[in-house]
């Protein structure tokens, strides 16, 4: 199924969150997770998934409870407030959690591609869907 072009921006960000994700996980799996990368996945974290975070939170979600579908919003907070805390873990110095979060983002991510967005378009309104395009972190491109 096409994506809906006013959810490119969401899109486009999981891409970049599935890179940072494989980038931890090759690191995880050579054993060479260190603070310097550790360093970078905080500041990625908090520059661009936690405004992902936002738009869906305050946009997306409440939409979606609006039409009833709670366990798809419960699931959606439940992911992002475990992939926060994850990442304050290592922001503390948890090296080691970086594994569980590249894990956990993954997962995350494809859920809201192939079950949350498809819910997204075909159960929102337009108006909601024209604001995630315009509250976006990375403008959605057509």
């Amino acid at each position: 199924m096409k994506r809906d072009p006013r959810l490119h921006g969401l899109s486009s960000d999981h891409h970049q969150a599935l890179v940072l994700a494989r980038r931890i996980g090759r690191r995880a799996n050579a054993g060479t997770l260190d603070a310097e990368l550790a360093r970078d996945a905080v500041r990625r974290f908090h520059d661009d998934v936690e405004p992902h975070f936002v738009v869906e939170e305050e946009v997306l979600l409440p939409a979606l409870t609006e039409v009833g579908e709670d366990e798809l919003v419960r699931r959606t907070i439940e992911d992002h407030e475990a992939l926060k805390a994850l990442m304050e873990s290592v922001a503390e110095g948890a090296v080691e959690s970086l594994a569980a979060f590249a894990e956990r983002l993954t997962a995350h991510v494809r859920f809201e591609e192939q079950i949350l967005f498809p819910a997204c378009e075909e159960k929102l309104a337009d108006a909601v869907l024209d604001e995630a395009a315009r509250r976006a972190p990375h403008p959605a491109t057509g």
